[in-house]
């Protein structure tokens, strides 16, 4: 019991005074477009995130975002874990990012059918990983404006496409809201370091 305490003791002696002079810490939101190879016929979706990314070392840092798929059919949502490397220069205003994570999906989509039925809608939850490139220019303010690019793989755990109508009703089925498989994105963005 001692041992595991000593080990806490030692793990938050060494990261607390790594969050406490952790480099700037960066807010900023984002657009992009994102389209998955099941449906590269198709045309991407926009989405929209708000991001938050905090300095570990002078060029290690790491990001949590925010994601809302746009779709006229779909109500998608993501949260996204990154690693953030940064390449480049320190001194320069361009810095090349390298960045590489972990997140959960959620989708859902209304019945076309539920205002006659007891059915509500379809649901999927998934997670993905991502990695990618990235550009970024940090004005001597403050300011940063970036892009990135970035290639993924979906897998999806529940998917429920298939709701009971309820008494004696026949079953709808309809075609998962969450596609599994690869994906390509890439985003605009920009933000405040402080």
């Amino acid at each position: 019991m001692r041992t595991a305490a000593g080990m806490l003791a030692a793990l938050a002696a060494f990261v607390v005074p790594a969050v406490a002079n952790a480099r700037p810490i960066t807010a900023g939101a984002s657009l992009g477009r994102i389209q998955s190879k099941a449906n590269a016929d198709g045309d991407a979706s926009d989405t929209y995130q708000l991001f938050g990314r905090v300095g570990l070392t002078s060029r290690l840092s790491v990001q949590l975002e925010l994601q809302k798929i746009e779709d006229p059919s779909l109500d998608v949502r993501s949260g996204t874990a990154l690693l953030v490397v940064e390449l480049g220069n320190q001194g320069g205003h361009f810095v090349p990012l390298l960045v590489a994570g972990y997140g959960f999906d959620r989708a859902a989509a209304p019945d076309p059918c539920a205002a006659c039925f007891d059915a509500s809608y379809y649901e999927a939850n998934g997670t993905h990983t991502e990695g990618g490139f990235g550009l970024e220019y940090r004005g001597d303010g403050g300011l940063t404006i970036g892009a990135d690019v970035r290639l993924g793989g979906r897998s999806v755990e529940e998917n429920y496409d298939v709701q009971p109508l309820g008494q004696g009703q026949i079953a709808l089925w309809g075609p998962a809201p969450l596609a599994e498989g690869e994906y390509r994105s890439a985003r605009l963005y920009a933000a405040i370091r402080f």
